[in-house]
C-alpha cells in the first residue's frame, strides 16, 4: 500500500513538471507573427536579389528588400 502510494505521488510529480516544461516552451518560442512575416518575405526577397548578376543591381536589391522590411515591421507596431 505505501508502495503504490509512493508510485501515484511520483508520477503525479513528474506530470506536472513536464506539463510545466512544456508550457514555458510554448511561451519562449510564440514570437511576433507581422515581424516574422515581414522577415519571411525579406529573405525570400534577398534570394531572388542573389539571382542578380551585376553587383550594384543585387546591391541595389538588397537595399530595397531591406527598406521594404523595416516599412513592414514599421507598420506591425
Amino acid at each position: 500500500m505505501r508502495r503504490t502510494k509512493t508510485i501515484v505521488r511520483s508520477s503525479l510529480l513528474v506530470l506536472i513538471l513536464v506539463g510545466g516544461f512544456s508550457l514555458i516552451g510554448t511561451a519562449a518560442g510564440g514570437g511576433n507573427r507581422c515581424k516574422d512575416r515581414c522577415n519571411d518575405r525579406y529573405r525570400i526577397r534577398k534570394d531572388v536579389c542573389r539571382a542578380i548578376p551585376l553587383k550594384s543591381e543585387r546591391k541595389a536589391c538588397e537595399h530595397a528588400a531591406k527598406r521594404a522590411r523595416d516599412d513592414c515591421k514599421h507598420q506591425c507596431r
